[in-house]
Order: C-alpha cells, then structure tokens, then sequence
C-alpha cells in the first residue's frame, strides 16, 4: 500500500511540476510576441505583458534552480495577481480579457496550491473585479477608442492564449483525476484479494485448531481410560487416587472439547465449561445429596492462557467440597463467580468460590490445596480463605494472562 500512494504522489507532482514549467514557457514566449507585435498600436498597453514576461523568466530561473514547483507557483500566483489587479485599476481598456486571465490564475492557483492558496486568491481577485465595476468600468467604457483590424487580430491572439492555458489545466486535472480513479480500482482490488487471502488463511488456521483441539481431547481420553483400567486393579484406598488424577485430565479434556465445539475460538464460554465440568465430576463421586450450584461469570474475555490453569483450580476446589465438605450437611450449596477486578485495570479478574460444607480439619494440607496455591501463583495471583460454622470461603485475585 505505500508502494501504491507513492507512485499516485508522484505521479501528481509530476503533472504539476509538468503545468508550471510548460505554462511559464509558453507565457514567456507568446506574450513577448504579443507585446512586440503591438508596440506601435495606440490601443494597446505593453506595460501588462511586459511584467507578465518578466514574471515567466524569473519563474523559470526558479524552477531550474530549486526545482520546488510550489514556490514559483506561489509566485507566479501572487504575480498575476498584481498584474491584473493593476490593469483593473490603472489601465484605460474595457478589459474584454482581464477577467478571463483572473479565472486562469483561480484555476492555476487551485490545482497547483489547493484550496488553502486557491480560495484566498479567488476572493481577492473577485473583491478587485467587483470594485472596478462599480467604481472604473463605466469611465472605461467612456474612455476607449474605436477598435481597429489589428485590435481584433490581438484580441484574436490572446484569447487563443488564454483558451490554450484553460484547455491545458483541464487537461492535466482530467489526467490527474483518471489516474486517481484507476489507483482507487487497483488498489480496492488488491485490498480485496488480501482480505480474501486472509480469511482464507483465518479459516484454514480455524479448522487447523479445531483439529488439534480435538486431538488433544481425545489423547487426554485416551490417559484417563489408562488410569481407569489401573484405578480397577487397585484396592478402593489406592484407587481414589487414580480417580482424582482422572478427574484432573478430564478437566482438561472438557477444555479442548468446548473448544473444538466453540462456534469462535477466540470466546470461550466460560460458564457453559464449568457447567459440564460440575456434571462430570458429579458423576464420578456418589454423593447422597446433590448440590445445588449457583454460577455467575462475568469474566468476557478469558485468555487461553488462563483457561487450564483455571479449570485445574476450580476442579480442586469443586473435588475438595464433595469430598470433604458435605458428610453432615443437609442442604449442600455451592457458589462460583468470576468478575472482573475494578479497583485494578490491569487485566485482573476475582473469582470467589463458597460452600455452605464444614471441611474436614486434615483436608487443609492435602495434595488438592497444594494444587490450589499452585494454580493461583501461575496465574500471577494471591487467594485469602475463610471458613467457620457457616462454611468455607475462597476469594482469589487473579491475572488474565495473555
């Protein structure tokens, strides 16, 4: 893309450059001619053309030297300014082409210097016009002298000129114009291939992840099958254990599943994961009473970075609440929820995690604690506890990691 708006800027300062050099040539040379033609006409002024002249030779001394077509186009601008301004109010004529020389210059002054020289150039030019018609024109008219044959031959000449220049300007706009017209066509069809290409790519990289997801899910299936065919050849005491490690794969299992399902894998739902994660474990523990769950997430992006982390987390504290908590509780309750952290904007959410179970004394320093403290300082987090008669009570500050 800075390819293509470079070769459109140069493209237009070559046009410009090209119109001031070419206009400063051709003024210089036919108004010197125009003027020598009619030195001895009564009717004519050279005094006009003389400075035009000079003006085209300083111009062209400029632009060789500098190269910088802005300011001989500034000068030339406010020159021919001066010059018909001072044929308006100084000069004895009924000024058939003054004003069509104040257009030139208006057009000139546009397409050379834009609209910030253009429109200062054309009121001044149109406040002197307008002065002179209502305070010179009619002593003008007053004034002049019959035309002869050569007065027309010259009016001839210079309006050739003037529709010359005006032609000329056109011309280099209308190519200007056509060579932005058809940038703005190539470059749209070269934004559209690449966005083409990208989305393609984005849905190639898509289906590449949902693969892998799904692989990955089915690995993790595959270890916690394993660990139950050895769990069937252990003793119920040793055999708990097997059935925790497979409750902490399949907690990562589900991760990968509700990826690959995910309709985006950017947004991971979050509530509906640790909604499956809940009825899993549900069915590998046989508790008497069923707890009721209560899950708020708040929490609209989470990083993938996070998710594991987070569900090995919440699965500890999930594992140790029906294990542990719930042996003399009637009416077993527990509540998630993960909100972002308002007092700090950076990237940090709050989960806090409570049952209404009285934990087992012995329970504090197991392995799954040990996970906990684990999972929170991975994710760059800290974590208070609170238990009594009530139940037990975990708020975590935790960092989004992405």
């Amino acid at each position: 893309m800075d390819k293509l708006n470079t070769n459109w800027l140069e493209f237009h300062e070559k046009m410009k450059f090209r119109l001031v050099l070419h206009l400063l040539y051709f003024f210089a040379g036919l108004m010197a001619l125009v003027t020598l033609v009619n030195l001895s006409n009564e009717h004519f002024s050279a005094m006009p053309n003389f400075f035009a002249v000079g003006m085209c030779i300083v111009g062209l001394v400029v632009i060789h030297v500098t190269k910088n077509y802005r300011l001989v186009g500034a000068i030339c601008s406010i020159l021919t300014f001066c010059i018909v301004s001072g044929a308006f109010l100084f000069l004895k004529a009924t000024h058939y082409l003054t004003p069509i020389w104040m257009i030139v210059n208006i057009m000139f002054t546009f397409f050379i210097l834009g609209k910030k020289w253009g429109i200062p150039i054309l009121i001044v030019h149109f406040l002197v016009l307008f002065y002179y018609l209502v305070y010179i024109h009619e002593s003008n008219i007053v004034a002049v002298k019959s035309f002869s044959g050569n007065d027309v031959t010259t009016f001839i000449l210079e309006y050739s000129i003037v529709g010359f220049a005006i032609a000329y300007i056109l011309n280099l706009y209308v190519l200007t114009t056509n060579y932005s017209r058809i940038e703005l066509i190539e470059n749209n069809q070269k934004l559209s291939n690449q966005n083409k290409l990208i989305s393609k790519q984005n849905s190639e990289m898509e289906v590449m992840l949902r693969e892998i997801h799904h692989r990955v899910k089915n690995n993790l299936q595959i270890i916690t099958s394993l660990l139950r065919l050895q769990a069937n050849n252990m003793d119920e005491e040793h055999g708990g254990s097997y059935q925790e490690a497979i409750d902490r794969v399949t907690a990562m299992a589900i991760i990968h599943e509700k990826m690959y399902q995910s309709g985006s894998l950017s947004k991971f739902d979050l509530e509906k994961y640790l909604k499956s994660l809940v009825d899993s474990l549900l069915m590998n523990y046989s508790i008497s009473k069923k707890p009721t769950f209560e899950i708020h997430v708040e929490v609209e992006d989470m990083k993938s970075k996070s998710i594991v982390p987070l569900a090995l987390l919440i699965n500890e504290l999930l594992l140790n609440s029906l294990k542990h908590a719930f042996q003399s509780q009637d009416d077993p309750k527990i509540s998630i929820s993960l909100s972002e952290n308002e007092a700090d904007k950076s990237n940090r959410f709050v989960l806090v995690y409570s049952d209404n179970g009285l934990w087992v004394a012995d329970s504090v320093a197991s392995f799954g604690t040990e996970i906990i403290q684990a999972m929170s300082e991975q994710m760059e987090g800290t974590f208070t506890l609170e238990t009594n008669d009530f139940g037990t009570k975990y708020v975590f500050d935790l960092a989004n990691l992405s």
